[in-house]
């Protein structure tokens, strides 16, 4: 594990949706903010601690106090959490988790002086589930995942308007529906390429239109083609990426609009501070790749 280091954004200041390469640990330390992603809105407070997997998606709105937070890169590989504890393992499906730790002060300690404690430090922590959402949301977000229609015609069989659901997805998960379903497809292209099985399955299983859609996401989101991309992940280590000093992604946005550029350099609104690429590794999600 490497260094932990500690970052610091500003009152009311965002981060826009970007994706991590490395498996990292994030222990709030003082304000709050809600990190939005496919997994759901998650409060975060003074104690929570959160476990990223590699190339996890989300963006951060932060409150009125802003928040500092200690963050600690795990070791590369899958699942992202294997080598802290046994029985303490990254989620399956690549989604984020989260904890209140008992002890803000001896968690602190542990990520700037004993990293390697850091299992521990989860099997004594409570698990912290995401802000509770409306039905419709959690099923329009399974349907679109699993149905190849028009996400406003699934909406529309939810009772909900493809304008509100756009909206109230947003809000909730700070994606748009299409951004959403694609990091669906995603993730589950992640775990896929884990088994035995030709790329173009892995595609079609997926829901990608085929091998070539497979390719442009995986080069868009990790910076490597789908066989390098399942080879190093094979090794438990994640491979190097011409993007890989990317101060951050593009907004997950299905309109890749002139200010997600703008996002892209790695700053948020209102005085959020830059992200430090030696330390967050992040990659670059192409617009004109996600747009295909």
């Amino acid at each position: 594990m490497s260094e932990a280091w500690r970052t610091r954004h500003d009152r009311n200041a965002a981060l826009a949706t970007h994706r991590h390469r490395e498996a990292y640990a994030a222990l709030v330390l003082d304000g709050d903010y809600t990190e939005s992603s496919l997994d759901g809105p998650l409060p975060c407070a003074p104690g929570t601690l959160v476990l990223h997997p590699p190339f996890h998606a989300h963006g951060d709105r932060f409150g009125r106090s802003g928040a500092s937070a200690i963050n600690l890169e795990l070791s590369a590989g899958l699942p992202a959490s294997a080598s802290l504890r046994p029985g303490v393992l990254a989620d399956a499906g690549f989604a984020a988790r989260a904890w209140r730790v008992h002890d803000l002060r001896e968690a602190r300690e542990v990520f700037e002086r004993a990293p390697q404690r850091l299992g521990e430090l989860l099997a004594c922590a409570a698990p912290q589930a995401a802000a509770a959402l409306p039905d419709w949301q959690g099923e329009l977000l399974r349907r679109m995942a699993q149905d190849e229609r028009e996400i406003a015609e699934l909406a529309r069989e939810l009772g909900v308007s493809a304008e509100h659901a756009s909206r109230a997805l947003g809000r909730s998960f700070g994606m748009s529906p299409r951004a959403l379903r694609r990091e669906a497809r995603w993730r589950r292209a992640l775990q896929l390429l884990g088994a035995p099985m030709a790329l173009a399955q892995v595609a079609a299983a997926a829901g990608f239109a085929d091998q070539s859609h497979l390719h442009r996401i995986v080069v868009a989101h990790a910076g490597c083609t789908p066989l390098q991309l399942r080879r190093e992940l094979a090794q438990g280590r994640l491979p190097a990426s011409a993007d890989a000093s990317a101060d951050a992604s593009a907004d997950a946005s299905a309109d890749a609009s002139a200010d997600a550029s703008a996002r892209s350099s790695g700053q948020g609104r209102a005085g959020s501070r830059r992200l430090d690429a030696g330390q967050i590794k992040c990659v670059q999600d192409s617009p004109p790749a996600l747009a295909a």
